[in-house]
């Protein structure tokens, strides 16, 4: 019996090594790269699957046999979901690339990923050259049709060449908008924005688990600039397109779609965009999902924005024996407002509530003038330490982080600041207090 279980075991052991494949990659500069994580993607959610160390700029990763085929993704710094790639894994062959953040990912090995990655690149050098000839004072008409020509060609060769492979479906999907006679260059640019998505498929699994959807999506709004409007108008009639053709898919495919683009928005300084995508899509999908936690960080946010004005709150004074309740949008002391959230029990308020007394005082009173509002749990050790800022506007809030105020301003520690105007609108910030001089200074 125990032989049998030995010659068993070595029948099978050397089918089970030779299923293992492996992702290797080559980071360059090496050093800007120490940690790396994959996942394999699924429509709603990404997988962990292993995470390593880069050595020298080297890592790899082994898939076993109990890896599926799929698109994976390697997520190589922070924020994640701005700094990753994707990997196309059929579980038949080892994968091999190179990765620096100007030209991306280069593959090595890997028919799959080599294929898409000639794919994408002969159609660049197509359209280099083809924005090269527009360029010209005179336009060879003749040379503009023959790169239609070349550019029908080369998506036929490759969807036959990708038939019944993972990446035909991204081959498909990049199929670019091609002319059947010549076209102006407005003209052509129109239509290709027009086009855009015509052989994109937003319920297709495969891509749904990749970068492509989000990464059309996000050029599709930036970039198509219609010249009778302003940009944020074109930035919010492009976004609704893009709402239009999430409408078939899945609610919950839905709702991780348009939060990634929401989140990528936000990375790239676009608020206003990201405010517009959230009214008109995320919260409403998000209340259909029953999803609060989303909402009420999306509203948070929405309401904190650069621009919006910043939620009102009470306080009252003791002047003469009479209590008297102050409104913050009835203030006006001041040009601008500096708006520091602190609290007596937190050292390193402590440390840093005399570095903005000392820096507030090279400012110009009329300008600017410190607010600050103390989270506490008792009113007596607040007390006493305000004495020491009198010329600070002051501000109690008890129950800490149990008060309303807390959710208004979407607080998680202290201290916090924020920077309004006259109008108490937002107009900065600043992450400490280090931001606040820099953006006072300029």
């Amino acid at each position: 019996m125990k032989f049998k279980n030995i010659l068993y075991t070595l029948l099978f052991f050397p089918a089970f090594l030779f299923s293992q494949h492996s992702i290797k990659i080559s980071f360059s500069p090496a050093e800007d790269y120490n940690w790396a994580i994959l996942y394999k993607n699924s429509p709603t959610e990404d997988l962990y699957v292993a995470q390593g160390k880069i050595e020298n700029g080297n890592l790899t990763f082994t898939l076993d046999s109990t890896a599926t085929k799929g698109i994976y993704k390697v997520v190589y710094a922070a924020p994640q979901h701005v700094y990753n790639f994707d990997v196309i894994y059929n579980s038949e062959e080892d994968i091999e690339l190179t990765f620096n953040m100007t030209e991306g990912a280069i593959f090595k090995k890997s028919n799959e990923n080599i294929l898409l990655n000639n794919y994408l690149g002969e159609f660049m050098d197509l359209g280099e050259k083809l924005d090269a000839i527009y360029k010209q004072p005179r336009i060879d008409t003749t040379a503009i049709v023959d790169i239609y020509t070349r550019q029908r060609e080369l998506q036929n060769t490759y969807e036959r060449n990708s038939e019944g492979k993972i990446v035909t479906h991204f081959i498909k999907a990049n199929h670019p908008y091609i002319p059947k006679k010549y076209e102006t260059p407005d003209q052509y640019i129109k239509n290709y924005m027009r086009n855009n998505f015509n052989h994109v498929d937003f319920t297709d699994p495969i891509l749904q688990s990749s970068n492509l959807l989000q990464e059309k999506s996000l050029i599709y709004i930036l970039s198509n600039i219609v010249e009778e409007t302003n940009n944020q108008n074109s930035y919010n009639n492009n976004i609704d397109t893009i709402l239009s053709l999430l409408q078939k898919t899945d609610p919950l495919y839905q709702k991780a779609f348009l939060d990634n683009l929401w989140q990528k928005l936000i990375s790239y300084k676009y608020d206003e965009t990201a405010n517009y995508l959230a009214i008109k899509g995320l919260i409403p999908i998000s209340k259909e999902l029953n999803d609060t936690k989303l909402v009420l960080k999306l509203t948070q946010y929405i309401n904190l924005s650069i621009g919006s004005v910043a939620p009102n709150f009470s306080w009252e004074t003791f002047e003469n024996g009479n209590t008297k309740t102050h409104q913050l949008n009835e203030l006006a002391v001041a040009e601008n407002y500096i708006l520091i959230f602190w609290s007596s029990a937190c050292s390193h308020c402590l440390k840093e509530i005399p570095l903005l007394r000392d820096f507030a005082q090279t400012l110009d009173g009329t300008k600017y003038k410190v607010m600050a509002i103390g989270l506490e749990d008792s009113a007596e050790p607040w007390k006493k330490e305000i004495e020491k800022y009198p010329a600070f506007i002051h501000v109690l809030k008890l129950k800490k982080w149990d008060n309303t105020i807390v959710n208004n301003y979407g607080l998680t520690s202290t201290p916090t600041y924020f920077v309004l105007d006259r109008d108490k609108k937002f107009i900065a910030k600043p992450k400490n207090l280090e931001e606040l001089k820099l953006f006072i200074k300029k």
